[in-house]
């Protein structure tokens, strides 16, 4: 969409490690909403090179990192880019498998005056609804209903909001920087609310069958399917749910336990029916140490090895 036509300026910031070729249409829909796009790529292997190299000759602005560093910092250069590039008034965090409704962005600016009119300090707003299932929202009644935990693929962020909180903590690497961001942005004051209309198309991920004992969980035939993240993955979540325990525990101690709670379940799913049932202990048990020594960033060389 021309600058012309589109006011105020929205970059998006879309992160990509080894994408597949739908990128190039999520771009190009996206393209379509937005004033600027910057892709970031976290040092993918050069499988991915036909792909970002299709999105240059495109006319779409793609920064190679020479290794994998984290979506923290792939964000987070893509905002400093976008920035020095643009100057934008707001900028949207995409992953390289979300896709957005129609209207995206034109709902969520129209989200976000409505909560500004309503005496709320906006500090992003979130999808309303990921794959047209709603989000979890905070408890109580509220004039403006506000996500609970928006996760940072579809949210839009006012470059304000991020002068006053900073951007995203690097140390995480993968795995809870949204958590931490939305903590941090409620600690200062500010809200989260839903953009109403908002919808964001996302992959849940690599599936897995159900199992008991070896066998597939079947119901009328068909068999259960569970989201399913490697050993090495639990790791980071593990850890960096602890990291945001130590660090935002007393702020909101009725979040923090209904946020646990539901890592505690995604844990009894993976133990109960998932596979790779050592390795993830081994996961669980690796990322509370590392949790309790602060010890952050990407995980040991060994410790992955023994993960995977």
């Amino acid at each position: 969409m021309s600058e012309d036509a589109f006011e105020p300026t929205v970059a998006a910031i879309v992160t990509s490690f080894n994408p597949s070729v739908d990128l190039i249409s999520h771009v190009s829909d996206l393209r379509k909403l937005v004033t600027h796009i910057l892709v970031v790529d976290d040092g993918s292997s050069q499988d991915a090179s036909p792909i970002l190299r299709t999105l240059e000759e495109d006319g779409v602005d793609v920064v190679l990192l020479p290794q994998n560093s984290g979506i923290a910092n792939a964000l987070n250069e893509g905002i400093r880019r976008a920035r020095t590039l643009w100057g934008p008034d707001w900028i949207l965090t995409m992953d390289q498998d979300s896709a957005l409704g129609n209207n995206y962005v034109q709902n969520a600016l129209r989200s976000f005056q409505n909560a500004t009119e309503k005496g709320m300090r906006v500090g992003l707003v979130s999808p309303e609804s990921h794959n047209a299932k709603p989000v979890k929202v905070l408890n109580g009644s509220q004039d403006v209903i506000q996500a609970f935990d928006p996760m940072q693929s579809g949210c839009l962020i006012p470059v304000a909001v991020l002068d006053e909180v900073g951007l995203f903590d690097e140390s995480l690497f993968i795995d809870c920087v949204d958590t931490d961001f939305n903590l941090r942005i409620r600690a200062a004051g500010y809200s989260t609310p839903v953009g109403s209309g908002c919808n964001i198309e996302h992959s849940l991920g690599e599936t897995r069958p159900m199992t008991i004992m070896g066998r597939p969980v079947r119901v009328g035939g068909r068999s259960l399917q569970i989201i399913h993240h490697s050993p090495v993955r639990v790791y980071y979540i593990t850890r960096n749910i602890w990291i945001i325990v130590r660090r935002y525990f007393s702020n909101d101690r009725a979040w923090m336990v209904r946020r646990l709670w539901m890592e505690v379940e995604s844990n009894i799913v993976r133990l109960a029916f998932g596979p790779h049932r050592t390795k993830f202990v081994r996961a669980w048990v690796t990322g509370i140490r590392d949790a309790v020594a602060a010890d952050l960033g990407r995980i040991r060389p060994q410790d992955a090895a023994r993960l995977t």
